[in-house]
């Protein structure tokens, strides 16, 4: 039950932290579209061996298809900014 928990306070930060980083670069997507990029890359990440790099395209992919944004500048921004945005909301915790 624990793990539930936590798998969802870190998908509601995640998704939190991506959509705060929207908003700051000005690039159009919904929370619910943030939400759903988090879990489905979460799940993907799971995969052994070739999970992390198979989360960040699938990352890249559900961010361009749901904002139709260039991958550069604007999403690698969004991602360093959600990432930094999430370091800080954990370090708070």
């Amino acid at each position: 039950m624990s793990i539930l928990i936590i798998l969802l306070v870190n998908l509601l930060i995640g998704g939190a932290a991506l959509w705060l980083a929207s908003k700051v670069l000005s690039v159009q997507l919904s929370f619910k579209e943030t939400l759903i990029t988090v879990a489905i890359t979460a799940l993907v990440a799971v995969i052994p061996l070739i999970g992390w790099i198979a989360s960040l395209i699938v990352l890249f992919y559900l961010l361009q298809k749901y904002s139709g944004n260039d991958v550069w500048p604007d999403l690698i921004l969004l991602v360093i900014i959600s990432r930094i945005i999430t370091f800080a909301a954990y370090s708070v915790l």
